[in-house]
């Protein structure tokens, strides 16, 4: 048998997370003709998320099905995830950084006295076959290469965004059901309460306007929503702009936040420091608008604006609902 490589599928209220298809993308990636890819998939109602992890390019689906695994759990989740990996020993265990993804990684590490490696942004196999993991260091000034070379399996983390979504692969996807082996009162689901805020409509729209610490004003963030709004798209922002409370940190793009690739980033009144533009370095297109000619963000930029964002913005909304109004 080929050693597997293993992606955690997270999934909530009916949909897989977005990270959990880009992680099997890059499995599949890695694995070549030397590894197979395994998804490992938990909760209830599973059958409608089969096909698409096949199709993603899983070779191998396992499958914890209980009413009382629906919602995460950490009470749950990684002594299963812990038990099938003393079974069947899988080469590496990949899990998206989301918040279940950054409780759930360490503590199956734990579990498996193994290491974890947290936000990778790259992943690849050396010549000796060690998976070598790249996070940013020193405030992504320096790269640093990990790897875990007396301890299996390897257990990373990544952030959403980092890896593209892959086209649909030719994979049979076999799917192998599991018992559950613990106590049974520990398999009792009390309720789930939804989040009020995800961060998934901005890592996944198509279109991303983002605000930085030269909006300062509510009036400001009311235009910058407004544009979204119109181009069908999603406001974010950047670190000072959460810190000062004009964004949940759940909207804040850049290394301490969500990695971005949409077909249109507008950056307004973000200077563009390198902590910021890795989560946004990836958008197909970017405009950037600031009044300072200098900012580090034109040179990053496709189009760029230089001018105050009180007289930009408005004209574009206008302009955008003029064009409405023609069709």
């Amino acid at each position: 048998m080929k050693p597997e490589i293993w992606v955690f599928i997270e999934t909530r209220w009916g949909k897989i997370m977005a990270v959990s298809i880009e992680l099997i993308g890059q499995a599949r990636k890695l694995a070549s003709q030397n590894y197979e890819v395994a998804a490992i998939l938990t909760g209830d109602n599973l059958n409608p998320f089969l096909s698409p992890l096949i199709k993603a390019g899983a070779d191998k689906i396992y499958v914890f099905a209980h009413p009382a695994l629906t919602s995460y759990r950490s009470d749950l989740y990684p002594s299963l995830i812990a038990q099938l990996a003393n079974k069947y020993q899988p080469a590496v265990i990949l899990v998206g950084a989301t918040t279940i993804g950054r409780d759930l990684a360490p503590a199956v590490a734990a579990l498996l006295y193994t290491g974890c490696v947290a936000d990778c942004c790259q992943l690849y196999f050396d010549a000796k076959g060690e998976l070598l993991q790249i996070v940013p260091a020193f405030g992504i000034h320096a790269m640093a290469t990990i790897v875990t070379p007396n301890h299996r399996p390897k257990i990373a983390t990544v952030r959403p965004g980092v890896f593209p979504k892959p086209k649909d692969a030719s994979c049979t996807g076999k799917i192998e059901y599991l018992s559950l082996s613990l106590p049974p009162e520990r398999l009792i689901f009390q309720e789930a309460i939804r989040e009020t805020i995800s961060p998934s409509s901005l890592i996944e729209a198509s279109v991303v306007v983002a605000g930085g610490s030269g909006i300062g004003c509510q009036e400001g963030w009311d235009m910058l929503q407004e544009l979204a709004i119109l181009l069908h798209g999603a406001l974010g922002g950047t670190r000072p702009a959460a810190d000062d409370g004009w964004i949940p940190e759940s909207q804040m793009i850049g290394q301490s936040g969500q990695i971005i690739r949409p077909d249109l980033y507008i950056a307004v009144g973000i200077s563009g420091d390198m902590q910021h533009m890795v989560g946004a370095q990836d958008a197909k297109v970017i405009v950037a608008i600031n009044k300072d000619k200098r900012a580090p963000i034109f040179q990053q930029a496709d189009y760029g604006i230089t001018g105050d964002y009180k007289v930009v913005i408005p004209l574009m909304l206008n302009f955008i609902k003029n064009k409405e109004e023609d069709f």
